[in-house]
């Protein structure tokens, strides 16, 4: 399904909210909270539309049960998994998120989502290659996709479970200004389904964002693409002919969907004789059977690998989007480039990190503004000095006599032992050129300076 559908299917069916910043000038940010915006997932669906007086009778029914602050709070759908970042990439969900509360991610202040209702807005949707698109709102890094789609026997008067859900392999994200790209590839299904999206963070903290999204296949199967293939095996042949001829006069072997099988379903059953579907290599067997049956397509355009003249920039004998995908090798700003390959030309200062992944020109200042016995105000300036206008920040820094205990302009989020983070809120997310973020510190203790900040994952320079 295009995106141009999505577009209409959001638009039709919420109010439309104003369009997103544009990172410009760098990408060493990496986004993290957020949702699924295609398809779109439920919680974005209802913050997108009007949250006080919502049009959709499911959106209605989850306000109902949980209020509305859920949906002004609709890029924190989260639960924790602390651990190491090879635990967190092969999580068992199923040991962690009781069945029934998925799509709330096991969170009671988001129960409203795992309502079991069959007219939760559905986007429509077709198997196939599809890239799901993750919006935005700030920035975690290092962190991994994980994608499922229900099984075909399950209806949307079930509720969502582990069982009734088949995992889908992804290729490598791609960032596009304040947007994850994920390639994967969508299995036949017909009717209402869901898609369920993970995004892991992969630090002690484990942070997991949760997204469901409904979507509708309609009616078609892969008959739709290959009309004849009665026995679904790839092919028109002989056992398709006898199960049509074997059906004259009924519905059981109809191709053209008009309730009965004569002459016209036999004249496209013979017009579409053989291999169905596109055929690359030219053996007879459609690229989507051998897809299925193991051959690689890492980059999920639905045409086996050993047919595309995809870029192996290293020379190591794997395709770079492959590589990427695998985690064999770093891609830092997401260009489905091999960092290893953009060295030479992309890390002027030989830190061995791309100077795009690095942020330069952001200073600090730190301020004591009050105090008392066992207290004190702390101000947090971060300036940026730049020329860039940064899309979504996160400030660490790790205090030595005190503990902050409150915050404003920004939110404590969980950190490491020892360490403090700071996110942004959704209305402050941009931090462009010339511009000061102030942040407020409620601490305990005794104030002193932190010795560094670090900004996205680059140190910052004290202000003069």
């Amino acid at each position: 399904m295009s995106k141009s559908a999505f577009r209409r299917f959001i638009a039709e069916t919420v109010a439309p909210v104003a369009t997103a910043s544009i990172l410009v000038g760098t990408t060493a940010s990496v986004f993290g909270h957020g949702s699924l915006s295609s398809p779109p997932s439920r919680i974005y669906l209802g913050w997108q539309g009007d949250i006080q007086n919502p049009a959709e009778p499911a959106i209605a029914a989850a306000i109902e049960v949980g209020g509305t602050q859920p949906f002004y709070d609709w890029n924190e759908v989260v639960n924790f998994h602390p651990g190491d970042a090879t635990y967190q990439s092969t999580i068992d969900y199923t040991q962690r998120i009781p069945d029934g509360r998925i799509a709330s991610a096991g969170n009671d202040k988001y129960a409203g989502l795992d309502l079991v209702r069959d007219d939760w807005p559905a986007a429509p949707i077709a198997s196939g290659p599809f890239t799901l698109e993750w919006f935005a709102s700030t920035p975690h890094n290092p962190n991994v996709f994980r994608v499922w789609i229900t099984t075909p026997d399950w209806n949307p008067n079930q509720p969502l479970r582990w069982g009734q859900l088949e995992e889908l392999a992804t290729g490598a994200p791609t960032l596009i200004e304040d947007t994850y790209e994920i390639p994967t590839t969508i299995p036949s299904r017909t009717g209402r389904h869901a898609i369920v999206v993970i995004w892991q963070r992969l630090d002690p903290a484990g942070e997991g964002f949760y997204a469901v999204s409904d979507v509708d296949f309609g009616s078609c199967d892969e008959r739709c693409d290959c009309p004849g293939d009665l026995t679904l095996d790839g092919q028109v042949n002989g056992a398709d002919l006898g199960l049509l001829l074997g059906s004259w006069g009924n519905a059981g072997g109809d191709v053209d969907a008009d309730g009965d099988t004569d002459g016209a379903d036999l004249g496209l059953m013979l017009g579409s004789w053989g291999a169905c579907g596109p055929d690359c290599d030219g053996d007879g067997i459609p690229d989507v059977e051998e897809i299925a049956a193991g051959a690689a397509d890492c980059d999920h355009d639905g045409i086996p690998d050993e047919c595309s003249d995809l870029p192996d920039c290293d020379g190591d004998g794997i395709p770079d989007p492959c590589a990427i995908a695998q985690g064999l090798v770093e891609d830092c700003d997401t260009n489905l480039i091999p960092d290893v390959c953009e060295m030479e030309v992309g890390d002027a200062d030989g830190d061995g990190r791309l100077d795009v992944c690095e942020l330069d020109g952001f200073l600090h200042r730190w301020r004591v503004v009050d105090q008392w016995s066992g207290g004190f105000i702390a101000e947090l300036d971060i300036v940026n000095d730049s020329g860039q206008c940064l899309k979504g920040w996160e400030v660490l820094f790790s205090p030595a006599d005190f503990e902050v205990t409150g915050s404003w302009n920004g939110r404590l989020a969980p950190s490491d032992p020892g360490q403090v983070r700071l996110v942004n809120e959704t209305w402050n997310a941009d931090l462009c050129s010339g511009k000061t973020l102030t942040i407020g510190l409620q601490c305990e203790g005794e104030p002193s300076e932190p010795p560094s900040f670090i900004l996205n994952g680059s140190a910052t320079s004290p202000a003069p």
